[in-house]
């Protein structure tokens, strides 16, 4: 089987991960460096927490955070505008939970897995700490933290602040460089393409240069670019830096209320943060955005700088679906990574015909269309 991945993001890397695997030919377009627009990410896996933005509770995070200076809403994409007023307030679809719980297995299974046989990417399956400046902004939190299923446990948290803090002991972390770098070792075969494609078939032609090309499959995990395929997705825009620093910060934790997050590593803290509703792709707030995390903690280097893209759907959850040749994989906003195992695996599945359309995962996918990516 020939088959094209479009888009070398971490999403696109598993599905190649996943196809190669099951002796599929796969050539991946991208015309940036692999990786390069999902490596900003903190690298927190949690993909049993699915994010949902459909709710009043989303719109009154980012009002805060457009307040605090640190959100702006530029752009979004029309479709997903209108969806997102029609989705707005609906309970959560009942097909979701249990698809959404076998995909957190099996992205923390593969995360795992991968580590197993060689850690070089920095796993730490230590826990999450998530801190709230705002008492009725914790109070809430926690209500729906206790809400979850025990598949997702939750502790009072510890140490400075712990009156207005939650801890999540099974959430981990990984260095997203590096498992980048980790998931390139493991696909020998892959063809790594960087040119831009300029449109793609519902039959799997694929047009690049002018020329075109067939495919048996082409998955579409571009991200933002796949709402030219007839998909309401809109992006949001994250930053994040390598830095160096004296304080001390034992676990992966995210400072809510400052829309911040700050992950350890050996020599080095990652610190991300970023809530530009933005197509653009402008730098927004992250000058914002790092003034804030220098007022969480004292920053003596910045090491390195990245940005991407973060593709929300209207209910902000994932979305994987097949029409005629067709696969398209993406918009796990801010859980990409976490998500991304399972993604892929889906994808790869749908490619290769083993698994009809999920009615969840597929449920903004049956207007999907050809479309030109310029």
């Amino acid at each position: 089987m020939k088959v094209a991945v479009v888009g070398g993001g971490i999403v696109g890397l598993f599905a190649a991960y996943y196809l190669e695997k099951e002796g599929a030919r796969v050539t991946v377009f991208d015309p940036e460096p692999p990786g390069l627009r999902s490596v900003h990410a903190a690298g927190i896996i949690e993909p049993s927490r699915a994010y949902r933005t459909n709710t009043f509770a989303f719109l009154r995070r980012v009002g805060r955070y457009v307040r605090q200076g640190t959100c702006t809403l530029r752009s979004v994409d029309p479709a997903w505008l209108v969806e997102s007023a029609r989705q707005l307030g609906r309970p959560p679809d009942p097909r979701a939970e249990e698809t959404l719980l076998a995909m957190a297995r099996t992205s923390v299974g593969a995360y795992e897995e991968f580590a197993a046989r060689a850690d070089d990417f920095g796993f730490a399956p230590r826990g999450l700490l998530e801190t709230y400046d705002d008492p009725a902004h914790f109070e809430e939190e926690q209500a729906v933290a206790l809400s979850r299923r025990s598949e997702v446990p939750v502790e009072p948290g510890h140490g400075p602040g712990a009156e207005r803090s939650l801890f999540f002991p099974k959430v981990s972390w990984l260095h997203t460089e590096r498992f980048v770098a980790r998931i390139l070792h493991e696909l020998p075969t892959t063809v790594l393409d960087r040119r831009r494609v300029d449109a793609v078939g519902l039959d799997g032609t694929l047009v690049v240069g002018g020329s075109s090309t067939r495919f048996d499959v082409v998955v579409v995990a571009s991200g933002v670019t796949s709402r030219r395929l007839g998909l309401p997705l809109t992006g949001v825009r994250g930053f994040g830096w390598h830095l160096r620093t004296h304080a001390t910060v034992g676990t992966a934790t995210i400072l809510v209320d400052r829309g911040i997050a700050l992950v350890p590593f050996e020599g080095e803290l990652k610190a991300t943060g970023g809530w530009d509703f933005d197509l653009s792709t402008g730098l927004g707030h992250a000058e914002a955005v790092l003034r804030a995390v220098k007022a969480a903690v004292p920053v003596e280097e910045v090491v390195d700088f990245n940005h991407g893209s973060r593709p929300c759907t209207p209910d902000g959850q994932p979305v994987a679906g097949r029409r005629e040749a067709l696969v398209v994989a993406n918009g796990g906003f801010r859980l990409g990574w976490s998500f991304a195992p399972a993604l892929g695996k889906e994808a790869a599945r749908l490619a290769q015909g083993g698994a009809d359309n999920d009615p969840f995962l597929a449920r903004f996918c049956g207007q999907l269309h050809g479309g030109r990516f310029g």
